[in-house]
């Protein structure tokens, strides 16, 4: 099995200090297949807040993931895949100890959909129940305060960003389950669109579309389809888009993508509400 990607990931993520859960992960990951009778693959690209790995069971293809902050990490997303159970929008949940997930496997490439097929996966994800989970105040603190200045964002632009997602936390006014962390890569299209590696926040709806608006040219246009086929409410999720539109420059920029759009967008004035 190849882990290089995994430690480099890793490493940009948690720093130098995750070199010891690293060095274990190979007897992690067999120890963890003796347990649950797996035969394990290779990881899969992409996704920071663990190792994930291809694996079978019985001949059956099944996804495990392993976490380096162990039973909390692993516990939290445990229950909120439970949550999002019954929305039928998630893969199911086999097995669970600490430090690690088993989940049935799910066919599909990641991507967005059309903006119909999107409103109606959120609409599914935001029915279920909600459970006790961070709210946007602490979700956009953390990934905020990760953030650097880097190619055409810069430390004002920062300032913004903070100041202006400070400001939408405070007036959040409805408390749904979101999944938190909703880009392209944590989307797979198939049969229906389902999502991965759900974080778990509480908020409103609108912070879940952010990236499906800002992952693409013309944004404008982008947000005003989603807004005609959902019941999001349009000075919500473009105040949203605006506030976290810098950092999405950030990894634009970090893929070679475009960031003109982007930064212009976050720059300008909110529409009128």
């Amino acid at each position: 099995m190849n882990l290089a990607e995994v430690e480099w990931r890793m490493t940009r993520r948690y720093g130098a200090g995750i070199a010891d859960w690293l060095a274990r992960l190979p007897a992690l990951l067999d120890r963890v297949a003796a347990d649950w009778g797996l035969v394990l693959g290779e990881p899969f690209g992409g996704g920071n807040s663990g190792a994930t790995v291809r694996a079978w069971r019985d001949g059956v293809p099944v996804v495990l993931k392993v976490f380096p902050e162990q039973a909390t990490a692993a516990r939290g997303q445990a229950e909120v895949l439970r949550a999002f159970g019954p929305s039928g929008r998630v893969p199911r949940l086999l097995a669970a100890e600490d430090g690690a997930l088993l989940m049935a496997h799910v066919d599909g490439v990641p991507g967005w959909p059309e903006p119909a097929e999107f409103a109606a996966l959120l609409a599914d994800l935001h029915a279920v129940a909600p459970i006790d989970r961070p709210d946007l105040v602490a979700g956009t603190t953390g990934f905020l305060g990760r953030a650097r200045p880097e190619g055409p964002v810069t430390a004002d632009d920062l300032a913004a960003a903070r100041t202006a997602c400070a400001a939408m936390a405070a007036t959040v006014d409805r408390a749904v389950l979101l999944h938190g962390d909703l880009h392209r890569d944590n989307l797979l299209i198939g049969a229906r669109p389902v999502v991965i590696d759900p974080f778990g926040t509480l908020g409103e709806p609108e912070f879940d579309a952010v990236d499906y608006v800002l992952d693409g040219p013309a944004i404008e246009n982008r947000r005003d389809a989603l807004l005609a086929v959902s019941d999001l409410r349009p000075d919500r999720l473009d105040g949203w888009c605006r506030a976290v539109a810098a950092v999405v420059a950030i990894g634009a920029f970090r893929k070679g993508g475009p960031t003109d759009e982007l930064m212009d967008y976050a720059r300008s004035a909110p529409r009128s509400r």
